[in-house]
């Protein structure tokens, strides 16, 4: 796969138009879906959404601070996500930005305050409504 991204992606735009999906499991999410709030649950969440628009999705966007709460468990299942959205042919764009909105500033906050050292850096807007 030597292509760009941009190329890839004109041609998968081409192929299925402009639809680019979240995934975003929030636990308010997966409680909406019927499920826990537990890496298995997320995992099962996760192939459904992948089976469901990996024929009509030109982009998928993983949202990672909902899949690093869950630390290494949750990694691999954004992994296998990532891994079967690729297999599809969908092109995948994972959404990494700190400092975004409150529910992903609360996952990583979660993901990170039992698993990191005590000392944290925080932005300006963490500062102003801490973390958890």
């Amino acid at each position: 796969m030597n292509e760009s991204f941009g190329t890839r992606l004109r041609a998968r735009l081409d192929e299925c138009g402009p639809l680019c999906v979240g995934i975003d499991p929030s636990p308010a999410l997966l409680h909406t879906w019927g499920l826990d709030d537990s890496p298995a649950a997320l995992e099962r969440f996760c192939r459904t959404v992948v089976e469901a628009v990996a024929d009509v999705a030109a982009v998928v966007k993983p949202q990672s601070a909902f899949f690093e709460r869950w630390g290494s468990r949750g990694i691999a299942v954004l992994e296998r996500t990532i891994t079967d959205l690729r297999e599809s042919g969908t092109l995948v764009l994972l959404d990494v930005k700190r400092g975004d909105i409150d529910s992903t500033m609360a996952a990583y906050a979660e993901a990170y305050s039992t698993r990191a050292p005590k000392g944290k850096t925080y932005g300006p807007r963490e500062l102003l409504h801490p973390p958890g």
